[in-house]
Parts: structure tokens; C-alpha cells; sequence
């Protein structure tokens, strides 16, 4: 996910001068992996079928972001050291913000005051929900804009008439790549579900969005509003808060009681959810629990 939003000098001094997550370099090396970890989980066995250089770009990038949840190299300067294209670079640190690995915001320009460089700030780092208050960023609307941005491309791509009528049982492996990726009106059902999302989840969403887009869209708002809320519980433990607050927002809409839209009204009750949740952990850790300590006797 990227923002057109802007640093200051003093909002970039403050991040770069802010105390370090680490302590030493055993620290630094252990976050580093959980960083790149969850890059691998995004691209699967494919990771380690990408050329060298860029798999070592993606772990310079989480090197560098392991001390304090940000880096800012650039495009330019990965490409020279690993011997890859900047256009490369910028290939995939547009699909880790697409997939919601990393959150890109600008340094304002000296020259001109216009976007400058990028600052990634990495979602999976203890220190996220830190940035994201600090630089008060409206992830929500930032969500809802790339969906907009990506399906107003796709509105745009041509296609001849002969895709349009053309069987997908008759098309070759090149065709049918071309047609599933630029054909607007094809969809995929709910059993293309990607297998990370609960099936419970799908389960409950299934009657109302019947297509695997939906589905996906719909699970990133979880995980988006898991992230924000600080909890240490894994997601996976928190599918039927999820599926709850799906419920809440259907039951919503049929009262009418939703005035933006349904996506955002059910992120913003997953907040709420989550934020209980949260709390309920806090207390439980600040509670002492009715148990015997027989390391005091």
C-alpha cells in the first residue's frame, strides 16, 4: 500500500534518531528473518526461484528495516548493488505493497517541495502501529483508493473482440493467462480462494460475495485492522471475531444503517472487536491471577 503522504525534516530526523528495536546483532539478524519470513510466506516456492540479486535485495530491504520497522534505499541503489534493473526493484516492492507487507510514504523534495524519496514502513515490525500513529496514516482510505486505482486500470485495458468471444476450453497457456488478467468481467468463483484464508471465514462470506476477489479483499481488511490493533494473539485464532463482526456489518446494511461503504463499515467494526480483544488481553496481564506461586514459598 503506498500514500502520497509526505515527511517533514523533522518528522524524518525524529524516525531516524528514534530508539532502536534492537539491542545487538543477534537481534537485529532474528528480526531480520521474521521481516523476510513473511515475504517468503507471500511468494511461496516462487521466492526461490527469483535470481539471486533479487532475493537479496528483499533481504537487504528487511535488513535494513529490522532496527526501527523503516528503511528508505533506493530503487536505484539495490538495482547497482545486486545487479538488477530499477524497474525490477520497483516490480517488487509494488507487489509487497499491494500484498500488505510494507506501507510506502515519501520524503518531501528540497528542489521542488514535490514526493521525493520512499520510506517503507514495514507491517510485521513491532514498531508499525508506532509509525502509523505518529504519521496519523489513514489506512483505510489509502486501501480503498488502490482498489479504486487498480480496478480503474483495469477498466482501461483493451481487449479485441476475439478474447471477449473465445472459449477458455480452446485457449492456449499464453491465452489463457491474457484472458483470466485482462478481462474485466471474468471472475473467479470462491473455490480459487487462496488456502491461507480460514475456512470458516470463506464459509460465512460465501453466501453474500460468491467470487474469490471479494473474499481476498475482504480478509486483507482483517488483517489490516489485526495489525493496527497490537494483539499478540495470531490471526488465525481470531477468525470467529472476524466472522462476527462480518455479521454485524450484514446485519448493518440490511437496516440500513451504512453510509459509506460496506467494506469500510466492516473494517471499522473489526477495530471495535479487536480493540475489546485487546483490552481483554491487557487486563488478564495486568490481573493477578488467582494462582498459587510456589516459587515464593
Amino acid at each position: 500500500m503506498s500514500t502520497t503522504r509526505m515527511l517533514t525534516t523533522e518528522e524524518f530526523d525524529y524516525m531516524k534518531n528514534y530508539q532502536s528495536f534492537i539491542e545487538n546483532r543477534s537481534q537485529h539478524q532474528s528480526m531480520k528473518r521474521k521481516l523476510l519470513k513473511e515475504i517468503i510466506n507471500l511468494y511461496g516456492e516462487k521466492f526461490y526461484r527469483l535470481h539471486e540479486g533479487t532475493r537479496k535485495a528483499l533481504d537487504r530491504l528487511c535488513w535494513f528495516a529490522a532496527e526501527k520497522g523503516f528503511c528508505f534505499p533506493g530503487s536505484t541503489y539495490l538495482g547497482k548493488t545486486y545487479e538488477k534493473s530499477k524497474g525490477t526493484i520497483d516490480r517488487h516492492l509494488k507487489e509487497l505493497r499491494k500484498q500488505g507487507q510494507i506501507i510506502t510514504v515519501y520524503r518531501r523534495c528540497p528542489r521542488n517541495n514535490g514526493k521525493g524519496n520512499p520510506v517503507h514502513l514495514f507491517v510485521n515490525h513491532p514498531f508499525f502501529n508506532h509509525w502509523v500513529k505518529y504519521l496519523q496514516l489513514d489506512l483505510e482510505s489509502n486501501v480503498e483508493a488502490d482498489v479504486k486505482t487498480e480496478n480503474t486500470e483495469n477498466a482501461w485495458e483493451s481487449k479485441s473482440e476475439e478474447t471477449k468471444k473465445q472459449s477458455t476450453y480452446n485457449l492456449s497457456l499464453k491465452d489463457f493467462n491474457k484472458y483470466i488478467r485482462n478481462d474485466v468481467n471474468f471472475k473467479l468463483s470462491s473455490d480459487y480462494v487462496p488456502a491461507f484464508i480460514p475456512t470458516a471465514f470463506k464459509s460465512a462470506v460465501r453466501p453474500f460475495f460468491p467470487y474469490a476477489d471479494d473474499i481476498y479483499e475482504l480478509w486483507g481488511k482483517v488483517r489490516i485492522a489485526y495489525k493496527m490493533s497490537g494483539l499478540e494473539k495470531p490471526v488465525e485464532d481470531l477468525v470467529l471475531i472476524a466472522v462476527q463482526a462480518f455479521k454485524e456489518t450484514v446485519f448493518a446494511y440490511k437496516r440500513k444503517r451504512i453510509k459509506n461503504t460496506f467494506t469500510a463499515y466492516f473494517y471499522g467494526t473489526l477495530r471495535g472487536l479487536f480493540a475489546v480483544e485487546r483490552r481483554r488481553e491487557v487486563q488478564k496481564k495486568s490481573n493477578n491471577p488467582l494462582f498459587y506461586n510456589f516459587l515464593e514459598v
